[in-house]
């Protein structure tokens, strides 16, 4: 409950930052939890994670945005990954424990859409072989920021038991995964659409992505890995050896509409 109330719940996206400065200290403590702490989705991926700060918006503005504006803020966090399957999933689980890092350290953060990584690299002047797959705005919030919490989807309609679209039975399904779960209701998505769905079974719980013609592919992936990382690290505050998600096949018959695709599955 402690991690799910005091960072999880927390954590609400950004768009008008003060001007006031990143220390370095700051910026390195981000580091270290990325070096020394920080658990990838895919292990064999490799990524790294770079800062700039905020003169650069004015090259970034054109290749990324949020509904096609780029957010102004004083730094600007981009993850570089290998391109691989699951990369964007493994990327949006990685950045979003590291935005969750800057809510424990008093930050505001807010996801950018990209939309021309290679754009993006050439933009920022960097030679590498490895992609942009996700660039996180941050920063301290305004003082007079006055930006209301966008509605999300409740607990209810995020979760089916056993199939699609059934009945969940709270008392027998929620008794020990109530917090993961309200995590995952409450894990950032473009606009916050939230196009994406838990089915809940005595064992497991599946990820399955919902129809949604307003989130591009990319958004679409880091959105489920934003969704894992939020239930995997509520679950791992309170429990040891924590099992993780897997890309596996699905392994029972989810009852799944053909325009709804199975994700992935994370046994409980």
């Amino acid at each position: 409950m402690e991690y799910y109330e005091n960072i999880v719940k927390k954590r609400n996206s950004c768009r008008s930052f003060s001007d006031r400065k990143v220390d370095d200290d700051v910026l390195n403590e981000i580091l270290m939890y990325y070096e020394d702490e920080e658990s990838d989705l895919v292990d064999d991926i490799s990524t790294e994670i770079r800062f700039y700060i905020g003169t650069v918006w004015d090259k970034l503005k054109k290749s990324v945005g949020y509904n096609g504006v780029c957010i102004k803020a004083p730094m600007y966090m981009v993850l570089y990954s290998d391109k691989a399957d699951h990369y964007l999933e493994n990327a949006g689980y990685i950045a979003q424990g590291i935005t969750l890092k800057m809510t424990e350290l008093g930050l505001a953060a807010c996801w950018m859409t990209i939309n021309d990584a290679e754009e993006v690299t050439e933009a920022l002047g960097e030679d590498t072989d490895k992609i942009v797959s996700c660039v996180v705005a941050f920063g301290y919030r305004a003082e007079d920021n006055d930006e209301k919490k966008a509605p999300k989807k409740s607990l209810d309609e995020m979760t089916d038991g056993r199939k699609f679209g059934k009945d969940i039975d709270t008392d027998v399904f929620y008794s020990e995964i109530e917090d993961g779960l309200r995590a995952i209701a409450h894990a950032q998505s473009f606009q916050n659409l939230q196009p994406y769905r838990i089915i809940v079974d005595d064992d497991q719980i599946s990820l399955v992505g919902l129809p949604d013609d307003m989130t591009n592919d990319n958004d679409r992936h880091l959105n489920y890995g934003i969704v894992m990382f939020n239930f995997y690290a509520v679950m791992d505050a309170v429990r040891a050896n924590t099992p993780k998600w897997s890309f596996e096949p699905a392994d029972r018959d989810l009852g799944l509409p053909a325009d709804v695709e199975y994700v992935a599955k994370c046994r409980i």
